[in-house]
């Protein structure tokens, strides 16, 4: 790969990888807004947040070291743009809860909780493809890729756990964050390669004994 070709390369990346971080905390406040449920982790976050007065950004900064320290513990360690992936996400998260009105009328609130996770995916695979760190549970995953799971199987574990937790401690879980729960899996799946491929990236895995080409 020549200079050139190297530093577009770079560039795709960390656009990819700020696009990522955008679409996800403006995805996960667009849930918190709906008031349908959110994913399992930021349901735990919000509601560490409740009981400990901190905003929903800085306890999704606590659990995310919790969680990247499991997976480097499983043998990924993270990155600086992991660390960025985490504290961007917070930021973005609490400027989306400032910006975004509280929605009162159901329809209004389906289609902003449909819209905000179909974003949200947009976002997590996009600094999944960066290569640049992903987020903490997407690290946890592909540790467990690594370790010989499906993609697919990896993600439904790591959710089951994550929304028997925020169960326990009584966080906004709905129907979104049932809907997440059955889907992301899949939908990482087919999202991570795909886009991959159409931004031109390699898919984001290092490990010849585990190809990613592989994950569903």
């Amino acid at each position: 790969m020549d200079g050139l070709s190297a530093r577009r390369l770079r560039i795709s990346r960390v656009a990819t990888l700020a696009g990522g971080i955008t679409c996800t905390g403006l995805g996960i406040a667009g849930m918190l807004r709906a008031h349908f449920g959110t994913d399992p982790f930021d349901a735990i976050n919000a509601s560490v947040g409740r009981i400990t007065g901190l905003s929903v950004g800085v306890a999704s900064w606590l659990n995310v070291g919790l969680v990247l320290a499991l997976a480097w513990i499983l043998g990924r360690r993270p990155r600086v743009g992991t660390v960025v992936v985490g504290l961007g996400i917070g930021l973005v998260i609490n400027l989306g809860l400032a910006l975004l009105p509280v929605q009162h009328g159901i329809v209004v609130r389906a289609v902003l909780a449909a819209a905000s996770l179909a974003v949200l995916y947009l976002g997590v695979t996009g600094y999944v493809i960066s290569d640049l760190g992903a987020g903490a549970l997407e690290e946890l995953m592909l540790a467990l890729v690594a370790r010989g799971a499906k993609l697919r199987s990896a993600r439904w574990g790591i959710e089951a756990v994550l929304l028997a937790v925020a169960f326990g401690l009584r966080g906004p879980i709905g129907i979104v964050t049932v809907a997440f729960v059955l889907l992301t899996g899949p939908v990482l799946a087919w999202t991570i390669p795909f886009l991959a491929r159409l931004v031109r990236l390699p898919l984001p895995h290092h490990d010849p004994n585990v190809p990613l080409g592989d994950i569903r």
